[in-house]
């Protein structure tokens, strides 16, 4: 009995220590440093003085909205390509090159040209409306019906 009347507070005494409230313990890799509201580094103040900026102005209107913007649909003959792709010539400039099919894993492209021409007349209906960057999800291309 008189063993464990001594081992007792000595165990007692190695887990009060390990428990403790130490902050400084927590400062590992994945911990969070949270600051108080008051103090704002100047990063911070910049970055919150810029957003309350950007609430206040109105969208702004795309400098492509009434501009001459044509679609060449194109098959591709290179040999690691199959398919049709598209290109978007803005007063005659090249804008955008799609050989392939965006948004999905290969290089493979659109199997009709009615599917690239859907697909090129919906990234100039975001260039027109200032979507930017107008590119094209799965679930876009889906809806188009350009995935089938």
């Amino acid at each position: 009995m008189k063993k464990y009347s001594i081992l007792f507070p000595a165990i007692l005494f190695l887990f009060s220590c390990g428990n403790g409230n130490d902050e400084s313990k927590n400062e590992g890799g994945d911990s969070v440093r949270v600051q108080s509201a008051g103090a704002m580094s100047h990063e911070e103040m910049e970055m919150k003085e810029m957003a309350e900026r950007q609430k206040d102005e109105t969208p702004k209107e795309s400098p492509y909205k009434n501009a001459k913007i044509d679609i060449k649909v194109f098959e591709n003959k290179e040999a690691n390509l199959t398919g049709f792709g598209y290109d978007i010539l803005i007063y005659d400039a090249l804008y955008v090159h799609q050989p392939h099919i965006p948004a999905i894993n290969g290089n493979r492209g659109f199997k009709t040209k009615d599917q690239a021409t859907k697909a090129a007349e919906f990234v100039i209906y975001k260039i027109r409306n200032n979507i930017m960057p107008p590119s094209l999800g799965v679930e876009e291309l889906d809806s188009l019906g350009t995935l089938k």
